[in-house]
This record gives C-alpha cells, sequence and structure tokens, in this order.
C-alpha cells in the first residue's frame, strides 16, 4: 500500500486524499487548521458530492514532522506558499519519495525543481470542482471524461510506472485518472479554464453561470484565450486551439460550474487572502514580456487583482460617510 500525504488539505486537497483513500492508499491530510484536522482524525472526512455522502477516514497531521517518510508526497497548497512547504514537507521526503502537484496555473513545477530532482517529479491537472462546506466536511464534483491527469518532466520506465500507479489508485477510488505523456497540453488547457474564470468571476462578484451568460464577460474570456494561445505556441505546447476551446471546454466547464465560485473569486470575495493571480493571469503577463507578446487583457487582469488584495480593509466603503468626509 503506497504512503501519501497530501500537503495543504483544504478543500481540493481533501478531495483528491478521499479518492485516493477509497482506492487504496494510506493517505495523510497535513494542515495547519487544527479543528478541520481534528474533526476528520475523529469522525472522518465527510465527502459530498452531486449524488452521494459518504465518510473517508484518513490519518492527519498539523505538519509533516508528525508524519512518517510517504511514497508521494503531493503539493495542493496555493502557488504563493509551495517554496514554504515544500521547506516544511522535508522531513517526510525520501530518497525515492516523488513530489506531486496538482495546483492551479502555471510555475509550481518550477519552484518544486528548485529543490527536488526532474526525476521524482510528477505534475498534472484536475477536472474537478470543490468547495470547504465546514472543518472535516468537503463538497466536490467530478467533471470531463477524465478527473485526473498525470505527468512527469522525465518520461522514464521508473516514472510512467510511478505514474500509472498513482493514476490507477484515482481511478479505483472513483476519479477517473491518466498518466500522459503530453502533460502540458492538459495543464495548460486547465490554466486557461482559470485564466478565463478565476480573477474574472471575482472582479465581476459572479459565479461561472452567471458571469457566462454576459457578453461583455465572454468577449473578454475570448481576448484572455487568445493571448494564453500565442504563448503557448511561443512557449511549443502542442494541441490547443481556440475553437476546441471555446466550443467544448469552456462550455464544459460552465456546465458543470453551476452557482459554485473559483477558488480565487473566494479569496477576493470572501477571505480576503493572497490570491494566485502570479500563476495564472500574471503569469501569462510575464510571460508575455519575455516572449515579447502583447498581453493587454490578462496584465490589465492582473493588475486589478493585485489593487483589489493590496485593499481588502478599504472595500465596499459607506459612499454617505464618505461624502460627509470629503
Amino acid at each position: 500500500m503506497k504512503k501519501i500525504a497530501v500537503v495543504g488539505a483544504g478543500a481540493m486537497g481533501c478531495v483528491i486524499g478521499a479518492y485516493l483513500k477509497k482506492g487504496g492508499a494510506d493517505v495523510t491530510l497535513i494542515d495547519p487548521f487544527k479543528e478541520h484536522m481534528d474533526n476528520i482524525a475523529n469522525n472522518g472526512l465527510i465527502l459530498n458530492s452531486s449524488s452521494s455522502r459518504e465518510v473517508v477516514k484518513m490519518n492527519t497531521a498539523l505538519s509533516a514532522q508528525d508524519a512518517d517518510i510517504m511514497d508521494i508526497v503531493i503539493i495542493m497548497v496555493k502557488g504563493t506558499l509551495t517554496d514554504a512547504a515544500l521547506k516544511g514537507a522535508q522531513s517526510i521526503i525520501g530518497k525515492d519519495t516523488y513530489v506531486c502537484t496538482f495546483q492551479n496555473g502555471i510555475g509550481n513545477v518550477d519552484i518544486i525543481q528548485k529543490t527536488i530532482p526532474k526525476e521524482k517529479i510528477l505534475y498534472g491537472c484536475l477536472n474537478m470542482a470543490s468547495i470547504l462546506k465546514a472543518p472535516g466536511e468537503v463538497y466536490g464534483n467530478l467533471f470531463d471524461e477524465v478527473n485526473v491527469y498525470i505527468g512527469s518532466i522525465i518520461k522514464e520506465e521508473e516514472q510512467i510506472k510511478t505514474g500509472n500507479d498513482l493514476a490507477r489508485t484515482f481511478t479505483d477510488g472513483g476519479a477517473v485518472s491518466k498518466y500522459v505523456d503530453d502533460i502540458d497540453t492538459h495543464v495548460w488547457s486547465k490554466a486557461m479554464v482559470n485564466l478565463v474564470a478565476n480573477a474574472t468571476c471575482g472582479l465581476v462578484r459572479l459565479n461561472g453561470q452567471q458571469a457566462a451568460k454576459n457578453t461583455h464577460f465572454l468577449l473578454i474570456a475570448t481576448d484572455i484565450v487568445k493571448e494564453a494561445l500565442a504563448i503557448a505556441e511561443a512557449k511549443g505546447v502542442k494541441g490547443l486551439d481556440f475553437a476546441t476551446f471555446m466550443t467544448k471546454t469552456i462550455p464544459a466547464a460552465r456546465a458543470t460550474a453551476g452557482d459554485h465560485y473559483p477558488s480565487m473569486a473566494q479569496d477576493m470575495m470572501i477571505t480576503k487572502k493572497k490570491t494566485e493571480i502570479e500563476f495564472l493571469n500574471g503569469a501569462f503577463e510575464r510571460m508575455g514580456k519575455e516572449l515579447n507578446i502583447p498581453t493587454p487583457v490578462n496584465t490589465t487582469i492582473a493588475r486589478l487583482v493585485r489593487t483589489v488584495e493590496s485593499n481588502y480593509e478599504n472595500q465596499y466603503f459607506n459612499p454617505v460617510s464618505a461624502n460627509q468626509n470629503a
């Protein structure tokens, strides 16, 4: 039985941990949210979906120092915390341990490579939505034909076997998974969905379905995708095209969104946390500068989110009071 740790056991970390546990892995969730970890340790994780409600028992720890060396360590913190999470997880990463990321956006693999050998890195993307309903309880929704895509930087026998083993465990647990050679195509396609929906929904204060009904929002989405595809082509990422993305990928994501707010929108509207903008629109802004490819829409969105982030305490002031003080 593979020993797998999920570092960053928020909503999505718990969901993937549950599917791995159901698939036969020995799973440890690691997160500093004590009430959340305590509830799972004492009562199991309550996993809700559109069709079921079940309890999944898993190990928990508040830090990696409280866990053993793992076969696989999955990093699921926000991109802004990747470096700190890796440093904190060193005690559970042995010479044979693989480190895997399913984090949003582009750039987390680059951070992981700074401390983990390329031959020990797996990465991929998730076709899932998740919400933390309460400490110890999550909602998870699977979508698309494949729920988890897994790939590796080095594609030799050992990496392929480990990736396929992880994919089989997910699938056995109920989340259809595949190890693929062309992982960057899937990672970039998912990143583009997040480019279109995450920051933009937060800025306009709408969920995915509400936003997708608005013509102006769809025009912005079109411009975002065109900019991202130009960068993908320059980077040599294959298998992406405008027609497929707009006619298949976006409608599929919209159909499963329901009244769900993307994670970045939740950060901006509810939790007032630092967002992953630098791994999404901000990352494409930087790549555009490096490649001399204009990204005016992604740049503008990144700048707006940075403005929101630095002014959480000032938002939604009382206009009457403001006029009186003018």
